[in-house]
């Protein structure tokens, strides 16, 4: 191999590889960003059941409510399609229901029917974002085919959520929920 056909190697091997990292860097920009950045609420909340601590259980779905109603609100700008509106409306309900406090159970029937209200309304509103995913994928991503995994994500994420109410509802249905004075 001569001095030029070395150098036309390497030139073809440096194109090889700046390719390679542009496509690699495509698939990493092709992952949305937001989808990776949900799953910290989502560890959030876990922690809130796990804990049994209502404040970081209702703080997760708060942060992700807070980050599906500006975007959808933002998507809904760029391309008028009413699933945006339905995705801002749906999670900025949330949102109001899962508005961070420091109340704690008290083990009140008031207390209890609420708890339950809002957990059911949580898994209805997860149940629905997942159907609305599956249905309508184009509305989340633009390229359903190649941006498949982002759509996956985002379903398990939101079935993650949807599941998470009905262990809340169980710990207080089975009183096993600590009662705690306010």
């Amino acid at each position: 191999m001569g001095i030029r056909n070395f150098e036309s190697y390497v030139c073809k091997c440096a194109n090889d590889i700046t390719t390679f990292h542009e496509i690699y860097f495509i698939q990493l920009n092709i992952m949305d960003a937001l989808v990776l950045i949900a799953t910290i609420p989502v560890f959030i909340s876990l922690y809130g059941v796990i804990k049994k601590q209502r404040f970081f259980f209702l703080l997760g779905y708060f942060l992700f409510s807070f980050l599906v109603v500006p975007d959808e609100i933002s998507r809904y700008i760029e391309s008028p399609d009413i699933s945006h509106i339905l995705f801002a409306v749906v999670f900025g309900l949330q949102a109001i229901l899962t508005f961070p406090n420091k109340l704690n159970y008290d083990g009140t029937k008031v207390f209890k029917s609420f708890g339950i209200k809002t957990m059911s309304s949580l898994f209805l509103i997860n149940v629905i974002a997942v159907l609305l995913i599956n249905l309508h994928p184009e509305s989340l991503v633009e390229d359903v085919q190649n941006n498949g995994q982002t759509l996956n994500i985002a379903m398990i994420i939101h079935g993650v959520f949807a599941l998470i109410p009905l262990v809340g509802c169980y710990l207080m249905l089975a009183n096993k929920m600590e009662i705690k004075p306010n």
